[in-house]
């Protein structure tokens, strides 16, 4: 078990130096840039447009910028008229910005009972601190949970939702 966590904390930490990570659906590293607070007013006009348009009563408060194997991304967040934050995150698709996730967090009460089931059923001593409800805008939906299973340190579990079928995902989603 030792020699577990030493490989996996090696692992954590050449993927988390060199800025790249293992992607699932892809099966290759991604070199990412890590994100970079950004200036609204530094922002493309376009980017802010298509935020506006997906969400026309988000007050934008913060954007965030990287780089992804060569692809820019920001992430546009900011609060609703309900007080609540959401956040925008986009990518250029066919030369266009393009929306690939709504964000936001949300309490254990309204994840989906498949959800907490699938996550209950695989860490039955799970204690939930943080849920983010990550929307792909294609009808799946990736809840992030942040918390710890008995006597771990804090980690994320992942649950994929596609279809009304819950999926306890082994390896990070990757938009």
């Amino acid at each position: 078990m030792r020699t577990l966590t030493t490989t996996l904390a090696f692992v954590v930490l050449v993927f988390g130096l060199s800025g790249c990570k293992p992607s699932p659906q892809t099966g290759h590293t991604v070199a990412a840039s890590g994100k970079q607070s950004t200036s609204i007013d530094g922002v493309p006009a376009e980017v802010l447009a298509v935020a506006k348009a997906a969400q026309p009563e988000l007050e934008v408060s913060e954007v965030e910028y990287e780089t992804r194997d060569g692809n820019e991304y920001y992430d546009v967040g900011g609060t609703l008229p309900d007080g609540s934050e959401l956040e925008l995150d986009m990518t250029m698709i066919d030369g266009q910005w393009t929306v690939v996730e709504t964000q936001r967090d949300i309490e254990m009460g309204t994840v989906p009972e498949t959800v907490a089931d699938a996550l209950l059923s695989a860490k039955p001593a799970w204690t939930t601190r943080r849920i983010i409800e990550s929307d792909q805008g294609d009808g799946v939906i990736v809840y992030e949970f942040f918390g710890s299973d008995g006597d771990q340190e804090e980690v994320k579990v992942e649950v994929k939702l596609e279809a009304g079928q819950a999926e306890l995902l082994v390896d990070e989603w990757i938009h």
